[in-house]
C-alpha cells in the first residue's frame, strides 16, 4: 500500500517565531547556527542569517584587498604626478593628509562591507557584491596600466 502526503501542513502548532529575524542579534558575529532560510515562505521574509559561507568570506577579503590595493595605487600614482584623485570626497581627505585618505578610504571600504555581509540574502546584495568586485579589478587593472606606463 503507498501512502501519501498531504499537500496542507498537519502541524497543530502554532509558529514560535512570533518576529522576523532581527538585522543584528546576540548571534550575528558568534554562536549562531542558521546559515540559509529553509521555508520557502519565508525567504522573502527571513532574510538574516548568523552563519556565513566560507564563499562570501574570499569575496568580501578580496574586496577588500581590492581596496587597500587601489588606495596604495592611487597614492603612489598621484604621488607620480600621473594622475588625480576625481572622487571629491576622497580628494577632500586626500587634500588633509595620506594619513585621513587611508583611515577613510579603510572605513568606508569596512562599513559597506558590513551592510553587505548583514544583507547577504538580499537579491541587491548578491548582484551588488560580484559587481562591486569586477569594478574593483578594472579600477586597478588600469592604474596597474597607468602605472606602467
Amino acid at each position: 500500500m503507498k501512502t501519501t502526503t498531504s499537500t496542507k501542513d498537519s502541524r497543530n502548532q502554532s509558529d514560535r517565531r512570533s518576529t522576523p529575524t532581527p538585522v543584528i542579534s546576540r548571534y550575528t558575529l558568534h554562536g549562531g547556527k542558521r546559515k540559509t532560510v529553509r521555508r520557502d515562505y519565508d525567504k522573502g521574509k527571513h532574510l538574516f542569517v548568523d552563519l556565513y559561507s566560507t564563499r562570501l568570506f574570499i569575496a568580501v577579503l578580496v574586496l577588500l584587498l581590492l581596496s587597500c590595493f587601489d588606495a596604495y595605487m592611487t597614492l603612489t600614482l598621484i604621488d607620480r604626478g600621473s594622475v588625480y584623485e576625481a572622487n571629491p570626497l576622497m580628494a577632500y581627505f586626500l587634500d588633509h593628509g595620506i594619513m585621513h585618505f587611508t583611515a577613510a578610504k579603510l572605513i568606508i571600504t569596512i562599513s559597506s562591507i558590513c551592510i553587505l555581509c548583514l544583507f547577504k540574502n538580499v537579491r541587491l546584495t548578491r548582484i551588488g557584491l560580484p559587481l562591486a568586485i569586477n569594478i574593483y579589478v578594472m579600477i586597478v587593472a588600469y592604474e596597474f596600466y597607468i602605472f606602467l606606463i
